[in-house]
């Protein structure tokens, strides 16, 4: 059930990511780039979406750089206290989007799919990846947690990628993660080689884009572009 208004989103950055490892695809033409989480204001409770890098690995700190923000100070910066959080959702495991939920208390929302995928070595951070069974809410494709918040099953970059999808008064925001690198992508439909799983999921990921645009005008951001992006479905 949709929302009476939207709630207001706040996007917060908990990383800049400042170098990549030469073995990366993208290291060659490098430019520093975000780390992006959300919080959705909901009439329940507020909801985070992703939980940005965590701190104190030294593979990751020598290969990547990045520069951490908390994510209570992050939260702390718009009005809101860590311990209100009333639910968490990961779009993936990633090292860069789970980082830090183990400071948060509240459930963890993640795709079974995802779950099962980052038991594979090198996909993640075992320990940063690492959900409590008490916390653990494993999802099994499009699910709604919340009025007016839908999981939407986006594959592509990975397995169980999940996309967050928020609808109140007639309007749509979808909160896309890592569904693309960049606005271009998300734009054209047409996601980078680059921020594919493998080879092999280039049409999920494609499906996964036109599964957004088919949702009408709607707002999307991502985990690492600071554009907000408009389709016209």
């Amino acid at each position: 059930m949709a929302l009476a208004s939207l709630p207001r989103i706040e996007r917060l950055t908990l990383a800049v990511v400042e170098a990549l490892p030469e073995h990366h695809p993208e290291h060659a033409g490098f430019r520093p780039f975000p780390v992006h989480a959300w919080l959705v204001r909901h009439p329940d409770g507020p909801i985070l979406v992703d939980t940005g890098i965590g701190t104190g690995h030294p593979l990751i700190d020598e290969w990547y750089r990045p520069r951490v923000t908390p994510i209570g100070e992050a939260l702390d910066a718009v009005g809101t206290d860590l311990r209100d959080v009333v639910a968490v959702v990961l779009s993936h495991l990633h090292f860069d989007h789970c980082g830090q939920q183990a400071a948060v208390a509240a459930p963890v929302h993640v795709q079974a799919a995802e779950h099962e995928a980052a038991r594979a070595g090198g996909y993640t951070v075992p320990d940063w990846a690492a959900i409590p069974p008490d916390r653990l809410r494993l999802v099994h494709g499009d699910d709604g947690i919340a009025d007016g918040i839908r999981l939407l099953a986006t594959p592509g970059h990975t397995p169980g990628h999940q996309s967050v999808l928020v609808e109140g008064g007639g309007e749509r925001i979808v909160l896309a993660a890592q569904c693309a690198f960049t606005a271009a992508e998300l734009s054209s439909g047409l996601p980078a080689a680059s921020n594919l799983h493998d080879e092999t999921w280039g049409e999920p990921a494609r499906d996964s884009l036109a599964r957004i645009h088919a949702l009408g005008p709607v707002t999307c951001h991502l985990s690492h572009d600071p554009s907000v992006t408009v389709l016209d479905g």
